[in-house]
């Protein structure tokens, strides 16, 4: 099948059209890697033999760490090169590349800013919802059928997106009315498509609020060594704040928050006062148990997740905490706060159990 481009803009563009032009002819939408990882080209295609692996010399920069725990998996979309990749974390702490798929983005190049640009945004997102082709359907009609068989919601704009003003919403990952749309690159109004097949497919990588989907125009990579001094650089500073609120030291607790800081509708100056006087009622006894964190980066940007257990005297909560940090000078600063109550199951105590146990190791 042979793929038509009216204007070339750049050799980016050539090197896609031949990537599209090679999963066309072989009919490919999983890809393995047996070499160190190059993102600064379009992938090697080639037929697998077998469903085998490797660990990856050279790593995406985002993924400072997916956690401990399952599920370990991330997404990269990279819009210059049309690929979505899903991603897995080992016990070692090393990854690997687990498929790869064919993606197109939106009919306009860059990062999106304002509702109706048809971008596709740029940064550190999460899964949050599912929804049916068939439900669509029924609540849109046929102009619904573009979604394809699914779509997965990300939460665009997220807090780093609206404090830039960005504008705009509905970023999904879903599937296409026909594979032949597939041919065309750059033809969503902002959202990622992948063929029906593909879509269905990474249903199996995907939990929601958990999965985290890093969208950029090409992912930089960063070795393994390099990487591990960053994920404990701030695996140190995350262990650091959660003590200077456990043992109430206001002082330095308030070091890691930005002058910027915004979150339940209060500046960083009110939040001290929110926490200076829950400490005071509850006698500074207080307990702050955290699950080892997942942390994306994202040029200035840090996101921080893990289930976070809290105790008092009066109060008891378990769920899910973000951090979200940007950096300012040579330090990373909380800029804002996010909590999800999570049921409190007995795997998700495990994982704050286990934490504990080798944190005190």
């Amino acid at each position: 099948m042979k793929v038509k481009f009216c204007i070339i803009k750049n050799i980016k563009f050539i090197l896609a059209a031949a990537l599209l032009l090679g999963l066309t002819k072989s009919a490919l939408s999983e890809v393995y890697i047996d070499k160190p990882l190059n993102l600064n080209k379009p992938l090697n295609l080639k037929l697998p033999n077998d469903n085998k692996v490797v660990a990856l010399n050279e790593i995406p920069s985002a993924f400072i760490s997916l956690g401990a725990y399952l599920p370990t998996h991330a997404i990269v979309v990279e819009k210059n090169l049309h690929k979505l990749s899903v991603f897995k974390m080992l016990t070692n702490g090393s990854y690997v590349i687990v498929k790869s798929y064919l993606a197109i983005t939106g009919k306009e190049q860059g990062d999106k800013k304002f509702r109706g640009d048809n971008r596709t945004p740029e940064g550190i997102y999460f899964i949050v919802g599912q929804k049916e082709g068939s439900h669509l359907v029924q609540k849109w009609g046929n102009q619904a059928k573009k979604y394809g068989p699914r779509a997965f919601v990300l939460d665009y704009p997220n807090i780093f997106d609206k404090r830039q003003r960005k504008t705009g919403s509905g970023i999904w990952i879903h599937g296409v009315d026909s594979n032949d749309r597939m041919q065309r690159p750059f033809d969503t109004e902002g959202c990622v498509a992948l063929k029906n097949e593909d879509v269905l497919d990474i249903t199996q990588y995907v939990s929601e609020y958990q999965t985290p989907v890093v969208i950029v125009d090409e992912m930089q990579v960063v070795s393994h060594d390099s990487l591990l001094k960053e994920r404990n650089k701030v695996n140190d500073m995350i262990q650091s704040w959660r003590r200077s609120w456990e043992d109430s030291e206001f002082e330095k607790y308030l070091g890691y928050y930005s002058e910027n800081f915004q979150s339940l509708g209060k500046n960083k100056e009110g939040w001290y006062e929110l926490k200076q006087k829950l400490s005071k009622l509850r006698k500074g006894e207080i307990k702050v148990e955290i699950s080892q964190p997942k942390i994306l980066s994202f040029r200035n940007q840090l996101l921080v997740e893990f289930l976070q257990k809290y105790s008092s005297p009066d109060k008891e909560d378990f769920g899910r905490k973000y951090l979200y940090l940007r950096k300012e000078g040579n330090d990373y600063k909380i800029i804002a706060e996010k909590w999800y109550a999570t049921p409190k199951g007995k795997s998700e105590l495990a994982v704050i159990n286990d934490t504990n146990k080798k944190r005190n190791d």
